[in-house]
């Protein structure tokens, strides 16, 4: 429906192009067309129903987050997060983070809840470190947070 509407007023302002040479001022169709563009592209989530994620599917993504050592740089950062943000209570292990992060899902399967949980946590560290206070952030720091937003955007829908 909004491409119809978008296509006929492209059309009208094509048809009135010879009234703009003879003095029409036309601008305020531009910039409707241009911010009715904007509108439908951001809003294009509204009009398309989105699929349902399965609940594996779901649980992929996770551990994807989970494995991704530009948010996760050491075993130690993957287990602080489950135990601070998760409330898991794991202790430190001498496991591998393979075998950590199946644990991890292992107990979300068990408890679903907990994916909800790590939304939160998601949405609340991508908050914290992009608008830290600091005026001035070095690079790590820079990319932390870019990758934080990056998992934010993807988790907030499944």
């Amino acid at each position: 429906m909004g491409n119809q509407i978008l296509n006929e007023l492209e059309k009208i302002q094509k048809e009135i192009s010879i009234y703009e040479r003879k003095g029409l001022d036309s601008s305020s169709l531009k910039i409707f067309i241009k911010n009715f563009k904007e509108f439908m592209t951001l809003n294009e989530d509204i009009f398309n129903e989105p699929k349902p994620i399965p609940f594996e599917e779901k649980l992929s993504i996770i551990e994807k987050f989970l494995e991704d050592k530009k948010a996760f740089p050491t075993i130690g950062s993957v287990i602080e997060f489950a135990n601070n943000k998760l409330d898991l209570g794991f202790k430190d292990q001498k496991e591998s983070r393979k075998i950590t992060i199946s644990r991890i899902i292992g107990r979300i399967k068990s408890k679903p809840e907990l994916k909800d949980k790590l939304k939160k946590a998601v949405l609340e560290i991508r908050n914290e470190k992009v608008h830290t206070t600091k005026t001035s952030k070095n690079k790590k720091e820079v990319i932390s947070a870019e990758t934080f937003s990056k998992w934010a955007d993807i988790i907030k829908n499944i």
